[in-house]
């Protein structure tokens, strides 16, 4: 069984990413990438020794969780762990299921962690957040509590945004690469809407990125569904608008009509959502929507995590994987194949039903990266 992961991120992402800056991905990004893999495949071996699931031959992750009597909720999220087993080259998808190899020995997850966190302390909350997924998992297969409880309570809102930050280099990327497609997309005095805009990162870098190409924006709308993260996120953008610039916060929901929430047809020139638009329930009716709020020539671009295959599996994903609007995402043939994160043909497949003609994406040979480097999976999607 060969381990994909962990491995070098190859030093060719830069010369196969031409239509980016040069030196994006500079030697910090990959090193603190290479160090954040090699902790998830250190966390995945402790928790499938916790789970009992070591050296065992278990049937599909339905009816393992069956079996076991575990809660239906955490079955994501142990598929996930088969999964990630399976991409680090410790377990093996069979015909009737899974076999996990034994021993599973290796780095401790802590001492990873410690070494990365020393050396850079900005990516801290990447650990700390699949940390908190890792050891919340036996509780909710347990039924004990619930994974929004467990990772997205009062008690965890500081860790999401220090996370979802523009210092966290594994977030930063997907805001910088919306930042760069949005500034490509908007001309001069654009008017920007924003899609569940969590704490103002993502603004944070559109808004610097417009400024810098010489062309600020004349207004920009920011929503957010949760209270908190639109209160923050409203703050940090209003820190971050150049002179002129005019701001409305509010609430959105994808799922509804823009008319029903008082957001009229034709208002915006530019469009941007930042891992948001693949938990729609329905993503060709939302961006449909999006699509009717553009004035003419204006554009939807969306920073997404984007799978390299419509089912592959993504080594980040334990947390959103424990998340109930998540899980439940309902899957669309084409389009959402499985739960969450989309692949670029399930987008550009959702965005040609929406009604877009000309949809491109940054990095364009995004494939390859993927093939490259397995871990890569960052994107912007643009479409007019």
């Amino acid at each position: 069984m060969p381990a994909r992961l962990p491995m070098p991120l190859t030093r060719e992402l830069n010369a196969m990413t031409p239509d980016l800056p040069p030196g994006l991905f500079d030697d910090g990004f990959h090193v603190a990438c290479e160090r954040l893999d090699r902790f998830i495949g250190a966390l995945a071996r402790s928790m499938a020794r916790d789970l009992d699931l070591v050296g065992r031959r278990l049937p599909p992750s339905a009816e393992l969780t069956a079996a076991r009597g575990w809660s239906a909720d955490g079955q994501l999220a142990l598929e996930w762990l088969l999964e990630t087993l399976e991409l680090y080259g410790h377990a093996e998808h069979t015909a009737t299921g899974w076999e996990v190899a034994a021993p599973l020995d290796g780095e401790s997850p802590e001492a990873i962690r410690a070494e990365a966190v020393a050396a850079m302390p900005a990516t801290e909350p990447a650990y700390r957040v699949m940390e908190l997924s890792a050891a919340a998992l036996p509780s909710v297969l347990a039924g004990k509590t619930r994974g929004e409880d467990a990772i997205f309570g009062p008690s965890t809102l500081g860790l999401w945004f220090d996370y979802c930050s523009n210092s966290n280099p594994h977030y930063a990327i997907n805001n910088r690469l919306l930042a760069i497609a949005g500034s490509r997309a908007a001309g001069p005095g654009a008017r920007v809407f924003e899609v569940g805009g969590g704490g103002g990162s993502a603004a944070q870098a559109l808004l610097a990125e417009l400024t810098a190409d010489g062309k600020p924006p004349a207004h920009y709308t920011f929503t957010e569904l949760h209270p908190a993260f639109l209160r923050r996120g409203g703050r940090t953008v209003q820190a971050s608008l150049p002179p002129g610039c005019g701001l409305a916060t509010m609430r959105y929901d994808v799922n509804l009509d823009p008319a029903s929430q008082g957001v009229g047809a034709g208002q915006f020139d530019l469009v941007v959502a930042v891992n948001t638009l693949h938990l729609a329930e329905d993503p060709v009716e939302a961006l449909a929507h999006l699509r009717g709020l553009l004035s003419p020539g204006g554009a939807v671009v969306l920073g997404e995590l984007v799978r390299p295959t419509p089912l592959a599996p993504v080594h980040l994903e334990l947390p959103f994987a424990m998340l109930e609007a998540y899980r439940r995402a309902p899957l669309a043939a084409g389009i959402r194949q499985r739960p969450g994160f989309m692949s670029f043909a399930g987008w550009r497949q959702a965005l040609q039903q929406a009604g877009f003609g000309e949809i491109t994406l940054l990095p364009e040979d995004l494939e390859h990266c993927a093939q490259v480097y397995p871990g890569y999976y960052c994107a912007a999607i643009t479409a007019r």
